[in-house]
């Protein structure tokens, strides 16, 4: 009579299935990365757009006056910029001055991964000059 010895390893079918499942995983890693990559750049580019609107947003009263106008421009090659300047009211000041209330509309503006993106704030701004 002859004796079979028990068999150690894997079989070929056990090892197919082993191979399906980390192919599946890793692909949905990948996936996972590529996402949180794009997400960060996204963040980033936003962020940076934020930054930039405060920083032309104070320039109101000093190198953009504050009279009725649209304005606009752009910085670098990816951002572009629109100011729309209004009147809303005026009001009486001290010793009789007025005091002149504007409604200040910007828009910044730039393309991520093949999409237009854009920041509205909107603001109001005195001034005692002129309309």
């Amino acid at each position: 009579m002859v004796k079979y010895e028990k068999q150690l390893g894997f079989t070929l079918l056990e090892t197919l299935v082993a191979l399906s499942v980390l192919a599946i995983t890793l692909g949905v890693l990948y996936q996972i990365f590529g996402t949180s990559l794009r997400n960060i750049q996204y963040a980033k580019d936003y962020s940076f757009a934020q930054m930039l609107a405060e920083s032309k947003l104070s320039e109101i009263g000093k190198g953009i006056p504050v009279v009725e106008g649209n304005y606009g421009g752009e910085i670098g090659d990816k951002y572009t910029w629109v100011m729309n300047v209004e009147p809303v009211a005026s009001l009486e000041g001290k010793d009789k001055d007025l005091i002149f209330a504007f409604k200040v509309m910007f828009t910044i503006s730039w393309g991520s991964n093949g999409k237009d993106r854009s920041i509205d704030i909107l603001t109001y701004r005195l001034s005692t000059g002129e309309v």
